[in-house]
């Protein structure tokens, strides 16, 4: 699967049958899976399948999803009256002209009673809800259609890029690597040295362990074999393809933390000077994988 990007827009405009659905969704980065979807109230039906089917393609960022229709055809519809509330309503407008004194009135308002509440009931004559749905997660599939595609071509920019920084990396931590070799002979010789201008009787070998163990209390060999095993573990990852920014997230972490480590470790300006290297293209990671899915 393709390295993806959590920003991205797509958009489709579908037309079928007496229905244009037109659907827009934008995506931004967000720690997990969020859909907002916009859409006018007759269409509240399809908003879960919508959000059902985003699910199965975006595992992560948050998408605001706008939906519109209009109808392009005209539609049969059935028109019913209650005609026995129309009858009642126009013998009570009478009845109340008579009281005022008015023999007989000029007209009976029947436009007036024809729109009060439930005399007059629009329908249509199809079921217009399957049509509706059809046409709105159709266009809704091709503006994800859209949104991936996009989204697929920033991630691979973005690969392209973490790749380079890594490698970066990989050749400051061969120098850390060839620097501590020599700081850990420097330094056991000037301890040997040290040692025995101070205490020239002591034994030869413990005053040899004594030195290596000082040695190693400073070294950085370990914190390095991590460090390189989080670079490879986050190439292989980028090869993997999304979903997988959560795990370049934990291991751009524990990079940060052994760069740290090796950083209070050493005394070394050559060291000092590598680790500061190491800390900026660590933080250049970081800020790049939040935008991976």
């Amino acid at each position: 699967m393709a390295l993806c990007s959590m920003t991205g827009f797509g958009q489709a405009v579908v037309e079928q049958e007496s229905y244009r659905a037109k659907v827009e969704i934008r995506s931004v980065n967000h720690r997990f899976a969020e859909f907002n979807i916009r859409a006018p109230r007759d269409l509240l039906f399809v908003e879960e399948e919508i959000r059902a089917y985003l699910s199965t393609r975006l595992a992560r960022g948050r998408s605001d999803v706008f939906v519109s229709v209009e109808e392009v055809a005209a539609r049969p519809y059935n028109v019913q009256v209650d005609w026995g509330l129309f009858d009642a309503l126009c013998r009570v407008e009478r009845e109340a002209a008579a009281r005022s004194g008015q023999v007989a009135p000029a007209s009976v308002s029947w436009t007036t009673w024809l729109t009060y509440p439930n005399v007059l009931q629009v329908q249509s004559a199809v079921n217009e809800i399957e049509p509706l749905r059809r046409v709105v997660m159709a266009a809704v599939k091709q503006a994800c259609d859209a949104l991936v595609a996009m989204r697929e071509r920033e991630g691979a920019r973005l690969k392209q890029d973490l790749l380079a920084k890594l490698s970066e990396l990989s050749r400051v931590v061969g120098g850390m690597s060839d620097v501590s070799g020599e700081v850990n002979q420097q330094l056991r010789d000037k301890l040997q040295q040290r040692l025995a201008e101070w205490l020239p009787q002591v034994d030869e070998q413990r005053l040899l362990m004594e030195v290596s163990l000082l040695a190693e209390r400073s070294s950085v060999d370990e914190e390095l074999v991590r460090l390189r095993s989080h670079i490879d573990e986050f190439q292989s990852s980028l090869g993997e393809g999304s979903p997988v920014g959560r795990r370049l997230d934990f291991i751009v972490q524990e990079m940060h933390r052994e760069v740290n480590t090796i950083g209070s470790k050493s005394s070394d300006i050559r060291m000092s000077k590598a680790v500061v290297n190491a800390k900026t293209i660590v933080e250049q990671l970081r800020e790049q994988v939040q935008n991976i899915e």
